[in-house]
């Protein structure tokens, strides 16, 4: 090994045994050989040759990382020089072909697009199918469970026992016995609750509670009114809404952090802002599903579907949401779709 070198890389050497770095000077030579030495005092480190050397991808003009058979690491930014190494011993199309699609500019917007593409394909597409999938995988055990906690916190939160007297209570049960006996199968219950905080309100839990507020039962003007929400909060159940969305949540934030690597600072105020969007149109497409599986009780009971507008009217005056109201963008973050297309349906 007389001849010269065929080329020359400055970088840093770490010898696997801790994090001290050694400025060396890397030589390649014709037959394969490759000699690393100190900078400063040319004392040679180690021989080895070039085959046993693992060399990184580039990528740009980051540093290269060549990787010796001890577990000792060359730390390089002469990426010109590594590609004339990897071009002499190591010919081949995959050699570099990071480096070349990232420095074309039309793979980079292909790219993009195609980024972009799966990314609304998931939110769009992906996500409510596995959820929906997932929901009905789930036992029964578990939608109990959850639904045990979930109405303890609201209890001792906001919820209080009922104010209605117990003949109002039985009352309005013996008016919904032809519907929660027509879904026995969904383990349903209805109970009432007094609540200054939700005011006129009904809900329904993943194991099939369904909880109406003292404030929606004296808004209401006819007991068919309640039967029509709680058609609607059984089609909640029915459809599995509460899992669904439980589980969508789940998947957005897992989705934002495969996109930005974590969910925390600029990128989750950022992307977190459209998948925001998203999470809202699957809840208004939920309450649009039980508003249809209202329509259908309603009418294959021969219960006037008005009866459900009349009260919805009644819920949006009192909550201040007049006909008109939720235009632009105000519209998209609604929960509920706008309360003139939910009354058409069913006058």
């Amino acid at each position: 090994m007389t001849s010269d070198p065929l080329l020359r890389l400055d970088g840093d050497y770490f010898d696997g045994n801790g994090s001290t770095r050694t400025r060396i000077q890397l030589a390649l030579y014709a037959d394969g050989q490759v000699v690393i030495g100190e900078q400063q005092s040319a004392r040679v480190l180690i021989r080895l040759e070039q085959s046993e050397v693992r060399i990184s991808s580039r990528l740009a003009n980051s540093p290269r990382y060549l990787d010796l058979p001890g577990g000792q690491r060359v730390e390089t930014l002469a990426n010109d020089g590594v590609d004339q190494w990897v071009a002499r011993f190591r010919p081949g199309l995959a050699q570099g072909m990071v480096h070349r699609l990232e420095a074309n500019w039309r793979f980079v917007a292909l790219t993009l697009v195609l980024v972009v593409a799966s990314v609304w394909g998931t939110v769009n597409y992906g996500v409510p199918y596995l959820s929906q999938q997932l929901a009905k995988a789930l036992p029964q055990s578990l939608l109990n469970q959850a639904s045990e906690q979930t109405l303890a916190v609201f209890e001792k939160v906001w919820l209080e026992p009922s104010q209605l007297d117990d003949q109002r209570q039985q009352q309005l049960l013996t008016h919904f016995e032809p519907a929660l006996t027509e879904y026995a199968d969904l383990g349903l219950k209805v109970i009432f609750r007094h609540s200054e905080a939700i005011g006129a309100n009904a809900f329904a839990l993943p194991d099939g509670t369904i909880i109406f507020t003292d404030g929606l039962v004296n808004l209401s003007e006819h007991d068919d009114e309640l039967v029509a929400i709680l058609a609607h909060e059984i089609g909640h159940v029915a459809h599995r809404h509460g899992l669904r969305r439980i589980i969508q949540n789940s998947m957005f934030l897992f989705v934002l952090a495969m996109i930005t690597g974590d969910v925390s600072g600029t990128a989750d105020l950022v992307l977190g802002v459209p998948i925001l969007f998203a999470e809202l149109a699957y809840s208004r497409e939920h309450e649009r599903e039980s508003d249809q599986f209202a329509l259908d009780y309603l009418q294959r009971h021969q219960i006037p579907p008005y009866r459900f507008a009349d009260l919805m009217k009644r819920l949006a005056k009192q909550g201040g949401r007049e006909e008109g109201d939720g235009q632009g963008l105000q519209q998209y973050l609604q929960t509920h779709p706008h309360i003139n297309e939910r009354v058409e349906a069913f006058q």
